[in-house]
């Protein structure tokens, strides 16, 4: 029996098929996940250090800040202590680090204060190219130290380039006939045994009309049908290979990860959720082994998590917030309580250590930190 075809659009009205195809141009990039952002450089003006701001500026501390929030106060000084009404974290710079200062040109005595960083991508302040209508900002760090505030800043808002763009037109290859004129769909992609995965979820659809159409190579009776459409966010370089893998079946073995790096181990969780077949839990007092020998990061954690408690490919997870619904409240494989032997724990107690963590710009995630998670759920967790 031949393969069936690897892609379907389906209408997002009413889920009916509108056409299958073997490829499609458009869909994936040649660019890498995650992309490395691009650092700029902010001046603070008119500002009063505090905290840690003040403690880079005399040597007393580090110049690097990490993260650094800024909240627009909307009321005349002072605010009360406990009000959070005149003011809200509406912007966030990472991985901060003070470069210079000088005195204000007020001569308030305030300073400028020059900082290199990256702004948190949002949709706040017109994705940050408006300032808000405010009278100056607090600052305050991750770990919430007030870091004084300022008047103004100069650098933050305005265009950036989008850090992750929209791929080109698409050309649905070796078609069935009968796509509409014009169409709103979602795509899914399908395993070569028939099984069938929606990808709306995941920002796939497919929004357009047709431009042209032509016999496809591909097979008799077939069509390319160029599309005045664009995904929204192309797949990266590194997961169709993934993709792939799964169209065909998934991983046969555990631990094929192992050989990624920290990105690629991201993009074989993604793989994994959207791969996922639910199946109901296994039954209350199964034991689950969970091979730690390479778990040297925090997304290795979530891989083997997965395979742990589902087999090869498996998915249990890829944050604290999917950990703790599936650990805790179930329909993630395992019946809640269940007991978990971590093997060769000392691995990740070794590399998961407090820090910095520049994949999702904020504190680590440590061994303690998964540790706590886990028993916090209930899990029966024996360190080995």
């Amino acid at each position: 029996m031949p393969n069936p075809p690897r892609w379907r659009l389906l209408d997002n009205t009413s889920g009916a098929t509108l056409t299958e195809c073997a490829e499609i141009d458009g869909l994936s990039t040649d660019r890498v996940f995650p992309v490395e952002p691009a650092y700029e450089r902010y001046t603070l003006l008119g500002c009063a250090p505090a905290g840690p701001l003040r403690a880079a500026l005399d040597g007393t501390g580090p110049a690097w800040l990490g993260n650094l929030g800024l909240g627009g106060v909307h009321a005349p000084e002072p605010c009360q202590p406990g009000c959070y009404d005149c003011y809200s974290i509406g912007e966030e710079l990472l991985d901060v680090r003070v470069i210079g200062h000088r005195p204000a040109e007020d001569g308030s005595g305030l300073l400028d204060i020059e900082l290199e960083g990256h702004r948190r991508d949002d949709d706040n302040n017109a994705g940050g190219t408006a300032a808000p209508q405010v009278s100056g900002y607090r600052l305050i760090t991750d770990d919430e130290q007030r870091a004084g505030q300022c008047r103004d800043i100069s650098g933050l808002f305005h265009e950036r380039p989008e850090i992750w763009p929209q791929g080109p037109l698409v050309t649905l290859l070796g078609c069935r006939p009968g796509l509409p004129a014009s169409f709103n769909a979602e795509l899914a992609h399908v395993r070569v045994d028939g099984t069938v995965h929606h990808l709306g979820r995941w920002g796939l659809g497919l929004s357009g009309r047709i431009l042209d159409t032509r016999p496809s190579r591909l097979g008799e009776g077939l069509v390319d049908i160029g599309l005045a459409a664009r995904f929204p966010s192309p797949l990266a370089a590194g997961e169709r290979p993934l993709w792939d893998m799964w169209r065909a079946g998934g991983p046969a073995e555990t631990n094929q990860w192992a050989a990624l790096d920290r990105s690629g181990r991201y993009l074989w969780i993604r793989a994994a959720r959207i791969h996922r077949i639910h199946a109901p839990d296994k039954p209350a007092g199964t034991v689950y082994h969970l091979d730690g020998r390479h778990i040297t990061d925090y997304d290795a954690f979530y891989c083997a998590m997965g395979e742990a408690i589902n087999g090869p490919g498996g998915w249990f997870g890829g944050d604290p917030f999917w950990l703790h619904e599936n650990a805790g409240t179930g329909d993630g494989g395992a019946t809640p309580g269940f007991r978990l032997i971590w093997h060769h724990s000392d691995v990740a107690r070794t590399h998961l250590v407090p820090g910095y963590d520049r994949k999702s710009w904020g504190p680590a995630v440590t061994f303690d930190d998964l540790v706590r998670f886990l028993h916090e759920d209930g899990v029966q967790l024996d360190l080995r």
